[in-house]
């Protein structure tokens, strides 16, 4: 499904007048929409600028994104990349326990911390201690009160952006205070940016389907991911708990021991196919499809010497996203947020991993047909190789498409 999308984008630039971030707006996508909150706004901006394409949007700049308290308390995940992204803490966040707590996980993740709107307030030392930039709204506090803020951050590592600026003395008076960088009218007012792509929620599914994938996860990390998911936990303990020979039952009482039995790779490909299984495109033929696909890969690309098994089961579950999703590969190239490499084989079947994953989606649509080849010849070596592949890969795949359906 395609949506029209929509983000606001306002310019953050240097004192040399150097564009070198952008900072990320809502905008209402339709005139008669009606009233949303703080959270949902910075919800809808996330997902936009996932879906629109981090590259589209702000091409090789910073992002600064306003974060309500669910995003700093990690109740709302943030998918942008943490090396390009400054999370904005809005001055109607209350500073507590839990909130310099959550700055403190955002910065260690790697994204950067700025104090939108600051005005010093109960707990400001706390979070500025966290933080790596410092906005002061000219307009709103005047000059008088904005040279006191400036005086008061002095001792703070932070870089401070003088915002509001509505003029050219604004712009003149805020270097002379030694500000850093600069946001307003005076240096660029806000543009919008339309994309037309792969829904926002099918594309948070795929990051997050990707970040299971990919990401270096520890057991810790995945066991509080899974305890979100109740659902995903029955069905984790009820694979472990199955023996590995004859059907015999083993006790699994926690979803660390079902991690430690099963492994953290198998398990994050299943997680992974288990949220892409939920998707409007997706159904039992397609997930049956993709994992057979996925399993050929991890098979032949060993044999065939294209990389490992664990990266070509990713390229093979990327390039079947088209029967999952229901879109177009082409229209996620540019939207997931991967490794290019990744992208490049999964998406466009460049590469020696991309040959492999199209040799194996022909290999899938031609079953029904009885193509003739030499069996002693190079296609008949590489027709056997696919039949083997298919055959484990079906009968791999086959089991836990049936139990997601129960």
């Amino acid at each position: 499904m395609r949506n029209q999308v929509v983000v606001g984008r306002q310019p953050i630039v240097n004192r040399d007048g150097a564009v070198v971030a952008y900072e990320l707006l809502y905008r209402r996508r339709a005139l008669d929409a009606g009233p949303i909150t703080g959270e949902q706004m910075t919800v809808e901006v996330l997902m936009s600028a996932l879906t629109i394409g981090v590259d589209h949007l702000v091409g090789d700049k910073t992002m600064f994104c306003n974060a309500e308290r669910a995003v700093i308390t990690g109740d709302t995940p943030v998918s942008l990349p943490p090396d390009r992204t400054v999370i904005e803490v809005l001055e109607s966040v209350t500073i507590d326990d839990a909130i310099v707590e959550g700055c403190r996980a955002l910065a260690a993740a790697g994204f950067r911390i700025a104090l939108d709107d600051f005005i010093w307030r109960e707990g400001a030392e706390r979070i500025l201690e966290i933080a790596s930039v410092v906005k002061l709204d000219l307009l709103a506090l005047g000059r008088e009160a904005t040279s006191v803020l400036v005086d008061r951050c002095r001792p703070y590592d932070v870089v401070l952006v003088a915002e509001k600026v509505e003029t050219a003395d604004d712009v003149e008076w805020a270097m002379e205070r030694g500000f850093d960088l600069f946001q307003g009218y005076a240096v660029g007012r806000p543009v919008l940016v339309h994309g037309r792509t792969v829904g926002p929620s099918a594309a948070a599914v795929v990051d997050l389907a990707l970040s299971m994938l990919t990401n270096d996860m520890d057991l810790d990390t995945l066991d509080k991911t899974l305890r979100r998911e109740p659902g995903l936990v029955v069905q984790i303990l009820q694979m472990a708990a199955v023996g590995s020979h004859e059907g015999l039952r083993r006790p699994v009482r926690t979803v660390r021991d079902a991690l430690v039995l099963l492994g953290t790779i198998r398990v994050r490909q299943w997680v992974a196919f288990t949220i892409l299984s939920g998707q409007p495109g997706g159904s039992p033929d397609a997930l049956t499809t993709a994992l057979s696909r996925a399993r050929m890969l991890e098979l032949l690309a060993p044999v065939r010497g294209v990389g490992t098994p664990e990266v070509a089961f990713t390229v093979g579950l990327l390039s079947s996203l088209d029967l999952l999703l229901g879109v177009e590969l082409a229209d996620l190239d540019q939207t997931l947020d991967i490794d290019p490499q990744l992208r490049a084989a999964a998406i466009r079947r460049e590469g020696p991993l991309g040959a492999l994953a199209d040799e194996v989606a022909d290999y899938q649509r031609s079953l029904l047909s009885t193509p003739v080849v030499d069996p002693d010849g190079a296609d008949g070596l590489a027709r056997a190789q696919l039949d083997a592949a298919a055959a484990e890969a079906f009968g791999w795949a086959m089991p836990l498409v049936t139990s997601l359906g129960a």
